[in-house]
């Protein structure tokens, strides 16, 4: 019973902490933050694939923030639902979107509000 007990709470534990959402190396649910907006571009050459970047209040940088897969790598997405499902499951909700059309070159917005613990 007692082993029963311990093998419980510990996979209650992990559940909490399996939360990864890492952009730049970072991972933004360790952060102090309320709110990340999440920019979705057409890749190059692409119909079916999507970039995803985050917008958490970093600094400035010319590299656009990805997010990345568990290998380091940019994180693929099918769509701008494909990454709201990600971050959904990662502990972020949806709040709201908008959609900027620039001469036919789409970028998504999604605004997402970290859940209550």
């Amino acid at each position: 019973m007692k082993k029963m007990i311990a093998v419980l709470a510990f996979g209650l534990m992990s559940f909490g902490a399996g939360a990864q959402v890492v952009v730049d190396g970072t991972n933004i649910n360790d952060l102090d933050i309320k709110y990340v907006e999440l920019v979705g571009q057409a890749k190059l050459l692409s119909l079916t694939k999507i970039k995803v970047f985050v917008d958490y209040g970093q600094d400035f940088s010319w590299k656009q923030q990805a997010i990345k897969n568990t290998e380091g790598k940019n994180a693929a997405f099918n769509s701008m639902i494909d990454a709201l499902n990600f971050m959904d499951a990662n502990g972020w909700e949806y709040v709201s979107n908008y959609l900027i059309n620039n001469n036919g070159e789409l970028t998504y917005k999604f605004l997402l509000h970290k859940k209550e613990k």
